[in-house]
């Protein structure tokens, strides 16, 4: 005959207590911080170093010898006109920004609201541009900047990267996602295709186009590759383009680059911290259909 606990033994005795779910997911998430926040922590520690202690060994992950002299220099630096450089990435940013949202937009509006024959094989056609390497255009751009005469000017840095495929995709499935029945109420009111655009899926649009808003202006500022070749000019250049003024043929000062580097970062950081709700807004709602 089986014995059976009391119920009140069942009741006292200890129980295993289960770690909660969230807690590898969290410990993972702090690995993964530390790794990717690594990088910008040296960046900031040896740009508050001495140019000496840059260079030391053993390597001073925390500096010993804080100063700012290496801010001063770079804002203050014949070499270079850093100032310079942050209004015109600040401009060029500014400028794609506005004119890529707003061209991809009137592009994923036919492609998403309209029906005509072909939509759908034109938009594949466009998405299937995505397959081809930005480098491999590079040249032919550059040799079409060379006949308009816009090499060294803002028009080689804002007209050539306007036609953003990312933009329309990202814009297209999220204007799908709106209600047709305010379409078509506009429609009975006698609004055409503009203005339902522009009153009715762009205001119901914002944190899709403010997420691509920032993508754009990151992607634009931090574009390093096409000023170097289109911007000689000192004047003209970028602020990425121009901080490598301070890597010189035999010494590079690294003090000065990361000051630099850190000026640089910051735009960037402000851009994306004042976007945040909407960026998560965008991100999450995008793809939705009706």
């Amino acid at each position: 005959m089986t014995d059976f606990a009391p119920t009140s033994a069942r009741s006292t005795a200890p129980r295993r207590r289960r770690m909660p779910r969230d807690v590898p997911r969290f410990i993972v998430l702090c690995l993964l911080s530390v790794l990717f926040l690594a990088p910008v922590y040296w960046m900031i520690s040896t740009s508050l170093k001495t140019e000496a202690d840059t260079i030391a060994t053993p390597v001073q992950w925390i500096p010993h010898n804080i100063t700012l002299d290496n801010y001063r220099e770079v804002l203050t630096s014949p070499d270079g006109n850093i100032l310079r450089w942050t209004w015109n990435s600040l401009f060029v940013a500014a400028a794609f920004t506005v004119l890529h949202v707003a061209l991809c937009a009137l592009t994923a509006y036919p492609l998403a609201r309209m029906r005509f024959p072909g939509r759908n094989a034109w938009f594949w056609f466009i998405l299937s541009s995505l397959m081809i390497p930005g480098i491999v255009t590079l040249i032919p751009t550059y040799i079409m900047m060379l006949n308009f005469n816009w090499i060294n000017s803002y028009h080689a840095l804002i007209w050539p990267g306007l036609s953003g495929v990312f933009g329309v995709f990202l814009l297209r499935q999220f204007f799908m996602g709106i209600p047709r029945e305010l379409e078509e109420a506009a429609r009975l009111d006698g609004a055409n295709s503009l203005q339902i655009l522009t009153r009715i899926i762009l205001p119901l649009s914002i944190p899709s186009l403010v997420t691509l808003a920032v993508f754009a202006f990151m992607g634009s500022w931090n574009n390093f590759l096409w000023p170097l070749y289109t911007v000689t000019d000192v004047d003209k250049m970028t602020l990425p383009v121009g901080i490598t003024t301070f890597s010189q043929r035999y010494v590079t000062e690294y003090g000065k680059l990361m000051a630099s580097t850190t000026l640089a970062a910051v735009p960037a950081l402000i851009a994306y911290l004042v976007a945040q709700r909407f960026l998560e807004a965008g991100l999450s709602t995008t793809g939705l259909k009706e």
